[in-house]
């Protein structure tokens, strides 16, 4: 295996979803029934926050949205097919 700026990026994709669910991602992928289920519906995303986190308001919800698309797709099993880091700041800074 390569160390190179995608394994970066996944890290900060665990590191993401991590804050976001209190959950490594893998826990949410063999939970689900589905199998790779790491898609966004607003009302699931919202159900499976880490409780300990304040709950959004809904002003905050399509940012924690947005978020949550960046961390998945920084957690996509093909590194090619993941952004670089300048990518997930710039959406995540817009």
């Amino acid at each position: 295996m390569e160390v190179n700026e995608k394994c970066d990026v996944y890290s900060f994709g665990v590191l993401a979803w991590e804050i976001l669910l209190g959950k490594h991602p893998s826990d949410f992928i063999s939970s689900s029934s589905t199998g790779v289920a790491l898609t966004l519906d607003h009302l699931t995303l919202m159900d499976n926050l880490d409780e300990r986190l304040p709950p959004p308001t809904k002003r905050l919800v399509k940012e924690v949205t947005s978020i949550a698309k960046i961390t998945i797709a920084c957690l996509a099993e093909s590194p090619q097919s993941r952004p670089t880091m300048k990518e997930v700041v710039n959406e995540l800074v817009v």
